[in-house]
């Protein structure tokens, strides 16, 4: 049950961000929103919280850390990849109990369900840098 409860929790925690680049909520609004959704039941909550708050607490320093990954402009990245590179690279940094290729393999999937056509070889490749640097 665990690794399900990790996946919506990072399903969410892409939705939360991706809210948070488009809208600017702060983190408080943006989790009391998530209380609220259909699939809340079936999230850990304090990894999600954690996911969520962290990435945006933590964007800059870990922009710093994935934009010489990047092979484009931070700017152009479209901000479900943005989403996606975020949560991820907090996990590799500071999940070290998560299985990095758990974490590559879980954003790769959120990617090819919610970002673009080719964007989950992106987040692929920029993440597999990340890690081996961090290894």
């Amino acid at each position: 049950m665990e690794p399900q409860k990790r996946h919506w929790s990072r399903r969410l925690a892409l939705q939360a961000l991706y809210q948070w680049q488009i809208a600017g909520h702060d983190i408080d609004v943006l989790l009391a929103q998530y209380v609220e959704d259909e699939n809340w039941n079936k999230v850990d909550k304090d990894y999600f919280v954690e996911l969520v708050s962290a990435s945006i607490r933590e964007n800059e320093s870990l922009n710093v850390i994935i934009s010489p990954c990047l092979n484009l402009p931070p700017e152009q990245i479209d901000p479900i990849e943005n989403a996606i590179l975020l949560f991820a690279t907090y996990e590799i940094l500071h999940k070290p109990e998560t299985p990095t290729k758990v974490i590559l393999s879980e954003a790769v999937n959120l990617c090819k369900k919610f970002g673009s056509v080719e964007g989950y070889k992106f987040i692929n490749g920029v993440l597999d840098k990340i890690s081996q640097q961090r290894a």
